[in-house]
């Protein structure tokens, strides 16, 4: 990008969470939810991931996906890296999104008297008109609507295992 001199580049950093109490095993959950191969098992909308390279998950490990963005892309790729790995409690990668930049997505598994308590905080840097945008129209019209279906299809996953 070419700018002029003393221009300012601002970016808003946009941070979503949600949680879900799931009544399963904390080692199994963590095990299926880091296995970033599975996720198109329970998520939203159309995704599928592959593997990178065959190494067992661990920070490094690399994965590409395609999915869709609501109202935008259909079959998007994104190359996925494994940036933090503590089992079982918590996984954190990154999803290089070509329009996007970087979207930083982090598990957190804690153990309830009634459950696992899932948590799921996905973090990104925009520019401020489309923060605006995504705070204001896209997120309470599709985003979350879109990311409560996707827990919920993992709950769902999780206690039909067992």
């Amino acid at each position: 990008m070419t700018s002029l001199p003393g221009t300012i580049h601002s970016m808003t950093t946009l941070t979503r969470s949600v949680q879900i109490l799931v009544n399963a095993n904390l080692q199994t959950a963590f095990d299926y939810v880091s296995d970033l191969a599975k996720h198109p098992e329970w998520s939203d909308g159309e995704l599928k991931i592959e593997e990178i390279s065959s190494e067992p998950i661990q920070v490094g490990k690399e994965y590409i996906s395609k999915g869709e963005v609501p109202l935008f892309q259909k079959n998007r790729p994104n190359k996925l890296k494994m940036t933090n790995y503590q089992s079982p409690h918590t996984f954190s990668f990154v999803a290089n999104d070509p329009s996007f930049g970087n979207v930083f997505h982090t598990f957190t598994f804690t153990q309830k008297e009634n459950g696992i308590l899932i948590a799921r905080t996905m973090k990104m840097n925009l520019n401020p008109f489309l923060a605006l945008a995504f705070t204001y129209i896209h997120y309470p019209l599709i985003g979350k609507a879109a990311i409560m279906r996707t827990m919920l299809g993992l709950k769902r996953k999780l206690e039909s295992k067992g």
